[in-house]
């Protein structure tokens, strides 16, 4: 669902800096190639392979700072489209001066025309390191001001963030202006009042494109986190505007809470999977059309 709102197209440079295992890159590259095999159809079959692999080797990068998720993500891309040198083992919060020199050379901030990402989150992880801290706006205490109705950045650097919240700024800092991104976040970010500052740098820096509710069961039976997918459009000036933003909300992920896939009857008699998150997909993309929403 998120590679096909995102529609990327070939050429576009894309980014998972929390990578895992390469799930999102792996979708958005397959994604890709069919664009690439409708386009080239009449070439011969050596051509567009030639174009695939170019794609996968140039376009697609990600990061992962454990070992042995970033080993397999190379595995993965290696397999299926010898994209394996896009792929490193950091921590992309680092500052990028930090970061391992091949991975400098390759991702830079401001280049990107596409991140997706399912960063890691949660309280038990926060992030103190003061360098760390210090070169996101997230990473400094914020308090709301009750005349102008606002919450405003201070000078105090906190004394921890957690991850999914400096991911979202990293994520940002990663693209073009105008470049867009999908991030799968806890709804708490979305709904906490204290989390309102959160908020309000987003819609600084970024239009919100679209807000996708997952149903509790998406990422059981390991984690039992309520998250939302939200898309971002990195803003090319800071004027304000309006703007329709498409919402949904999937009731149905495919699987049960313990991982049981799960089925429906359509009315032709055809069994499928009980998911909606396609159903969403296919609907942001009338969404657009309706609306007359570019990227």
């Amino acid at each position: 669902m998120t590679v096909e709102m995102l529609d990327i197209e070939p050429g576009e440079k894309v980014i998972d800096p929390a990578c895992g295992s390469g799930g999102f890159l792996i979708v958005a590259l397959e994604y890709v190639w069919k664009k690439i095999e409708q386009k080239y159809g009449h070439l011969p079959s050596d051509v567009i392979t030639q174009k695939k692999v170019e794609v996968a080797n140039k376009f697609f990068f990600g990061i992962d700072k454990e070992f042995d998720l970033a080993k397999v993500s190379k595995a993965y891309m290696a397999i299926i489209g010898d994209g394996r040198g896009g792929i490193f083992c950091a921590d992309s919060l680092l500052p990028p001066e930090d970061w391992p020199s091949t991975m400098k050379n390759k991702v830079k901030l401001g280049t990107f025309d596409v991140v997706l990402t399912n960063p890691p989150f949660g309280a038990k992880i926060p992030i103190k390191d003061k360098n760390i801290l210090a070169q996101y706006d997230l990473g400094y205490k914020w308090k709301f001001d009750k005349n102008a109705q606002k919450w405003v950045k201070t000078n105090t650097i906190r004394k921890s963030q957690v991850p999914q919240v400096l991911f979202i700024e990293r994520c940002l800092q990663l693209l073009k202006p105008g470049g867009r991104m999908g991030i799968v976040l806890p709804d708490g970010i979305l709904g906490n009042k204290r989390e309102g500052y959160i908020r309000e740098f987003i819609k600084q820096n970024a239009k919100i494109l679209a807000i996708v509710d997952c149903p509790p069961e998406t990422f059981q039976p390991s984690v039992p986190t309520k998250t939302s997918v939200v898309f971002l459009q990195k803003k090319k000036s800071l004027e304000e505007e309006d703007y329709p933003i498409f919402m949904a909300i999937a009731k149905k992920c495919g699987h049960n809470r313990r991982g049981t896939p799960i089925f429906k009857i359509l009315p032709n008699g055809e069994v499928v999977r009980d998911d909606d998150f396609p159903l969403i997909a296919k609907a942001y993309k009338k969404f657009r059309e309706d609306h007359n929403v570019c990227f």
